[in-house]
């Protein structure tokens, strides 16, 4: 939900585009984890399958909180600019 949000303030006039490009990233990112912890559960069992999730998550959280720190608030999407009017009809 928050992630919407924020897809939505950065594109308000394309929100068709940023809901769909949300919804293509956590499919992603749920393939992503499938594939990872498939390849980890053979190799070294579950409890480092475990643990593996926990550190992917940890970094992403780093890498999140890095980039609200460096970056003061969202942009508008590239090829949508704020106050566009969205496509012709």
């Amino acid at each position: 939900m928050t992630t919407q949000h924020a897809m939505l303030h950065c594109a308000p006039s394309c929100t068709d585009i940023a809901l769909a490009a949300n919804s293509g990233s956590c499919n992603a990112a749920i393939a992503a984890g499938a594939a990872l912890g498939g390849l980890v559960l053979p190799l070294a069992g579950a409890q480092s399958t475990f643990l593996t999730g926990g550190l992917v998550t940890v970094a992403a959280c780093v890498v999140l909180l890095g980039e609200r720190v460096s970056r003061r608030g969202p942009t508008p999407a590239a090829g949508c600019r704020v106050g566009d009017a969205g496509p012709a009809g």
